[in-house]
């Protein structure tokens, strides 16, 4: 009955034995043995023979018996008898194991190793194309993860409990590349597809391919030869990605907003844009409050367009109106594109968060010196306490005998506080005790006229 027996495969490098070589392999690998005994395999690159040497270590006329293992029984065809001779060759045309006896008048000895020609290769690459995502996939000869088995020798004797076989087996890497920047320089694009280790494919998706491309496959095999096949034809990009880039009206201009969602206080003038979509020509807005984002009822706003970029400016409600931008609330903005030629679509949104109206007690200060030192010289909200989403306030300041010095309506973000002068004259009033009244309007409707907005201001020059 034929015998096999497990090996364990050890890759670091290992030099020939001095007995028993191979000229010019391409790699050298060592097998182990459970029980500890090494032998190696010369591994040659597409080639069809190989040439084994081997010699007398003490230099003897031995004669030389080349063998070659049948794994189906293991027994053994002799291949060459060659006496009389210091050394020996043997020039192989098949893969398997080999073992030479050198036998002189002090010793009777064998040594044994195998060759392997690996004429692994990649036939050609297939691509599976939708909406979802790009799958390609590799054929290659031998089929994937086929291997070399080794068979024990029957003249090296091992304990019977290790039983079966093993093989040089499997890939050592693969890595898949495109031709050109397939997503465009989109930033969340997932490279990882390019890194598939023990797999004939690979898919491309979150996102899929952007751009048309031509792609690639490196396949390094156990034995470490690479084998490298690129498509016959250029894959093209069939699938739409929609991203949403945002501005909001900061200090007399649009400035970048990047958060998601977008926080800021009303009236928040913002502003979108698909510009940084990919491979689309249609662009469909919708912009939903949080009462009606999910329950089939109607947007509050919405636009399509077949130009990009195109920016369009969101409206909210208020007082059966609509203004330029959100009141305080939560809300979500949502971008689908679509590639008319394939018929593939892509959504995605962003979300807005408009901070309730705020005005409290505390933002307002009791005193001021405006005498032109830098410090203190405007009556003004208190810093971190100014109040927020406020969609107007008026403010009042009487001298004690009941006289209007100042007065300011509008928006309480717009207001840059008052440097005591009179309104009417331009010339400062006199130090001392004044009263103020402010009463203001939140963008939510709420009102701020409470005894609390009303007090004393102090003057000190």
């Amino acid at each position: 009955m034929k015998k096999r027996f497990s090996l364990i495969l050890l890759f670091a490098p290992l030099t020939a034995a001095a007995q028993l070589s191979a000229v010019h392999p391409d790699a050298v690998k060592p097998t182990q043995w459970l029980t500890g005994r090494t032998e190696q395999v010369f591994v040659f690159f597409d080639k069809t023979t190989a040439t084994l040497s081997a010699r007398d270590t003490g230099g003897m006329a031995s004669t030389f018996t080349w063998r070659l293992l049948n794994p189906a029984d293991t027994s053994f065809t002799e291949q060459k008898n060659e006496p009389g001779v210091t050394a020996s060759s043997l020039t192989v045309t098949a893969a398997g194991g080999y073992q030479v006896q050198v036998k002189n008048t002090l010793r009777d000895t064998a040594f044994s190793c195998w060759v392997f020609f690996d004429d692994f290769k990649i036939d050609t690459i297939t691509s599976f194309n939708d909406c979802n995502g790009l799958r390609l996939e590799m054929t290659t000869t031998p089929k994937m993860r086929s291997g070399y088995t080794i068979y024990n020798f029957q003249d090296f004797l091992y304990s019977p409990s290790h039983t079966g076989d093993s093989t040089f087996n499997g890939w050592q890497a693969i890595r898949w590349d495109a031709g050109e920047d397939i997503h465009e320089g989109v930033a969340d694009a997932g490279e990882s597809w390019k890194q598939r280790n023990n797999s004939y494919y690979t898919i491309i998706a979150s996102p899929p391919p952007l751009k048309t491309s031509d792609y690639s496959v490196t396949v390094t095999d156990i034995f470490g030869k690479s084998a490298t096949c690129t498509t016959p034809y250029t894959v093209p990009a069939i699938a739409a990605y929609a991203k949403i880039t945002a501005e909001a009206w900061t200090d007399g201009q649009w400035r970048a907003a990047t958060e998601n969602p977008l926080q800021d206080e009303a009236l928040y003038r913002v502003r979108f844009s698909p510009e940084k979509s990919k491979n689309a020509d249609k662009y469909y807005w919708k912009g939903f409050g949080d009462a009606n984002k999910n329950a089939g009822q109607s947007v509050m706003w919405s636009d399509s367009t077949t130009v990009a970029p195109n920016w369009v400016i969101p409206h909210s409600p208020y007082k059966n109106e609509w203004v330029d931008g959100y009141v305080p609330g939560s809300y979500t903005v949502r971008l689908t594109v679509h590639n008319s030629a394939s018929g593939c679509a892509d959504s995605t949104e962003i979300g807005l968060s408009i901070a309730p109206s705020k005005f409290g007690s505390d933002a307002i200060p009791n005193a001021f010196t405006p005498n032109g030192d830098g410090y203190n010289d405007i009556f003004r909200f208190v810093k971190g306490n100014e109040p927020e989403s406020m969609e107007y306030i008026q403010v009042h300041i009487f001298s004690r005998s009941g006289a209007l010095a100042y007065r300011y309506e509008g928006r309480a973000d717009e207001w840059q506080g008052w440097n005591g002068k009179r309104m009417d004259t331009g010339n400062d009033v006199a130090d001392g005790v004044y009263y103020y009244v402010i009463t203001g309007e939140g963008w939510d409707g709420i009102q701020y006229n409470t005894s609390e907005y009303k007090g004393s201001l102090h003057i000190f020059r």
